[in-house]
């Protein structure tokens, strides 16, 4: 009944005010969301000189004073006197010691670094005695499809193994000698700790690799080509205890599962029955398990401003997008590209909100509520921009009505946009639909990005309990790779979105009450 209601609500309040009024709106905010407008902007945050806008790095602090630059031009105000919200990361090596040891039935075996073991960029620093260990199959969450890995099994004082990537769900593997990017482990890992756990052992998928090999993060102790040039980092404002976390190869498996044949099984299990198979290993504990790190601490900055509301301007709408991606590589080979340009991830959805930031500025009438607009960095490193604005927000989250997230806005379907954050606040989602139907050129709309939600910067909103909504056009083959360059970007894609987040803005600015947030699995602090 409450959804029925509030959903028939939002169908009233948008005929509260005329539709002359909101057709002036809309074309006011379409006239600045042009082809020429977004290739400047994106063609200057995925350039070569911007190396892939790393957090940190100098690049990074060159495009958010482009950015900043560009809302002073279009007139949008500073929050508190400030057009920048700066938090701390650390930037760290790994230190000494670094040990694993487990003991197996009767006997004692130890591991060594580089060759069977390497700490994760995420990893965190123990000294880990004697702990028992559980299986957590692929360490995945997916409410859409009924599936969690932890469901049935204690993690607390526990090391947890887990495999790499997420479950088939039908879809046929593929075996390759790279090793390839092991997704969603950040979010893996913190579902880990927060249920308990004290350490993560991490296995490439035995199923898609023809050797386990460790590769976890190629830190500059251990490589010493990279001269400390890729020094991993974490978030710095923060009373959270991070865990190890190491990536395995086989002589580890062996040890633990009697041979990678017998973790291929496993797994081959789960994939045939889509089930989760979590277990205690019986016959396997740790004997020491040790993670040593040095850091130091550096200034980053997250890049904002505000449209000031015509009425109730007290109460604000955050756009966001993160301007960052993972920066750049150093090949032996110099003619070979080596530079993440990152057009769509997120260059595409940062361009989109500077062209909305001019838009909002320049209308002659402007929405009751106040727009904030926030390019946040170090998303790519764990969602550490928007976690610093939501922990130490420059102005109360008790007024933030909503939040619009674009991230990945410019590829694949024309006619097809990924929407996140349904489940947590269905109204908005509807106001969305509406929005979109009353588009020249409407979007089939898929609410299919659940199993990304924490992965963008949203998440840290919802985690507050503030309705969100996450526009996004999907993954591709250039997803993290030097090949994601400008000439890929489907502009009209791009566009549309951009007017879709924006006429959206309007009429949540313009409700005269607040939509309620409906908690997900998942969204606790």
């Amino acid at each position: 009944m409450k959804k029925a209601y509030s959903v028939s609500v939002v169908l009233l309040t948008i005929l509260c005010y005329t539709v002359e009024a909101r057709n002036n709106w809309s074309s006011q905010l379409k006239s600045n969301i042009t082809f020429d407008n977004a290739f400047r902007h994106l063609k200057i945050l995925s350039s070569d000189e911007m190396r892939g806008r790393d957090t940190p790095s100098p690049e990074l602090e060159k495009s958010a004073e482009y950015i900043a630059d560009e809302l002073k031009k279009y007139g949008v105000q500073p929050i508190n006197g400030h057009y920048f919200h700066t938090y701390h990361i650390r930037q760290f090596d790994i230190g000494e010691p670094i040990e694993l040891s487990l003991q197996i039935s009767d006997s004692i075996k130890t591991f060594q670094l580089k060759n069977d073991f390497i700490p994760f960029s995420n990893t965190g620093e123990a000294n880990i005695g004697k702990a028992d260990i559980v299986f957590a199959g692929f360490g995945w969450q997916d409410t859409s499809k009924q599936y969690d890995d932890f469901t049935g099994i204690d993690v607390k004082g526990k090391v947890v193994i887990m495999i790499g990537g997420s479950p088939a769900f039908g879809t046929p593997r593929q075996i390759t000698n790279g090793e390839g990017r092991e997704r969603g482990i950040r979010t893996k890992v913190e579902k880990a700790r927060a249920l308990g756990a004290v350490g993560v052992l991490i296995f490439s998928n035995p199923l898609l690799r023809l050797k386990l090999r460790p590769v976890g993060y190629p830190f500059p102790s251990l490589y010493k080509t990279l001269a400390g040039e890729k020094m991993p980092i974490v978030y710095d404002d923060t009373t959270e205890k991070r865990i190890p976390v190491i990536h395995c190869g086989e002589r580890i498996a062996e040890a633990l599962f009697g041979s990678v044949d017998n973790l291929k099984t496993i797994v081959r299990a789960m994939d045939s029955t889509n089930k989760p198979n979590s277990f205690v290993l019986k016959t396997a504990r740790t004997v020491r398990f040790s993670v040593t790190l040095s850091s130091k601490r550096i200034p980053v900055r997250n890049v904002m401003g505000m449209v000031q509301g015509s009425k109730n301007s007290n109460e604000y709408i955050v756009i966001g997008a993160h301007y960052d991606h993972v920066g750049y590589s150093s090949p032996q080979n110099k003619s070979v590209d080596s530079i993440f340009n990152g057009a769509d991830d997120n260059a595409s959805g940062t361009t989109a909100l500077l062209l909305l930031a001019k838009s909002f500025s320049s209308m002659s009438v402007k929405p009751d509520r106040s727009i904030v607009f926030v390019a946040f960095s170090g998303e790519e490193k764990g969602l550490y921009g928007s976690k610093a604005f939501t922990d130490n927000p420059p102005l109360s989250l008790r007024e933030c009505v909503a939040m619009f997230n674009m991230d990945m806005i410019g590829r694949n379907d024309s006619n097809s946009i990924s929407v996140g954050g349904s489940s947590r606040c269905p109204e908005l989602a509807k106001l969305s639909e509406n929005e979109n139907a009353k588009m020249s050129e409407p979007f089939t709309i898929k609410y299919d990005a659940e199993h990304f939600f924490f992965r963008s910067d949203q998440a840290n909103f919802a985690k507050k309990k503030i309705p969100v909504l996450f526009y996004f056009s999907g993954e591709h083959s250039d997803y993290h790779k030097v090949t994601d360059e400008i000439s890929k970007i489907n502009f009209d894609k791009l566009l549309r979105i951009t007017e879709l987040c924006g006429n959206t803005v309007i009429t949540t600015a313009n409700l005269n009450y607040r939509f309620p947030y409906t908690p997900q699995k998942g969204d606790e602090e």
